[in-house]
C-alpha cells in the first residue's frame, strides 16, 4: 500500500503500513526528519536518492521487487501530514512507541531504517529533537 493512497487522519493509516514494507522505511526516516518540525527539501532528496538502494536491500531480503513512484509520496508528505504529525513532540509517547515498534519488527529491516533516517534527517544538519528520537530507536533496537 503505497502512503498515497492514505487517507487523512493516522487512526486510518497506521494500518495501512505493513509491517517491515519500504512504506514502513520511508515512514520511520520522515518521522525522524518531522521531529526539528520541517522535512526540508534536502531530507526529502536524500531519501529519494537513497530509494534505489532500499529497494535492493529489500529484494535481497525478501526477494521482492517493489516498484512504486516513491518520490511523489515523499514530495507529498510534510510535518502537517495527518500520519506524522501526531508523533512530532520532545518526548515519546506509548502510542508512538507501539506504532513504530510494531511497525519495524525485523532486525534487518530495522538497521535500514535507521541508515535512511540518520542519512535523510542529516542532510540539512542533525537537529537536536531529530537525534533524540533517532537515538531512542537506536537503544531500542540495540543496533
Amino acid at each position: 500500500m503505497s502512503l498515497l493512497n492514505f487517507q487523512k487522519g493516522l487512526e486510518k493509516n497506521m494500518n495501512k503500513i505493513k509491517p517491515n514494507s519500504i512504506e514502513a522505511v520511508m515512514f520511520f526516516a520522515l518521522y525522524i526528519c518531522a521531529q526539528d518540525k520541517k522535512i526540508a527539501k534536502e531530507e526529502k532528496n536524500e531519501l529519494i536518492l537513497d530509494i534505489q538502494v532500499i529497494r535492493k536491500l529489500y529484494f535481497d531480503i525478501y526477494g521482492e521487487f517493489i516498484d512504486d513512484n516513491f518520490q511523489e509520496v515523499i514530495n507529498s508528505i510534510n510535518v502537517n501530514d495527518e500520519t506524522i504529525k501526531p508523533f512530532i513532540s520532545n518526548n515519546l509517547n506509548k502510542k508512538e512507541k507501539d506504532f513504530v515498534s510494531s511497525m519495524l519488527t525485523d532486525p534487518k529491516i530495522q538497521d535500514i531504517a535507521i541508515l535512511a533516517a540518520r542519512h535523510a534527517a542529516a542532510a540539512d544538519g542533525f537537529h537536536k529533537l531529530e537525534k533524540k528520537k533517532f537515538d531512542y530507536w537506536l537503544n531500542a533496537w540495540e543496533l
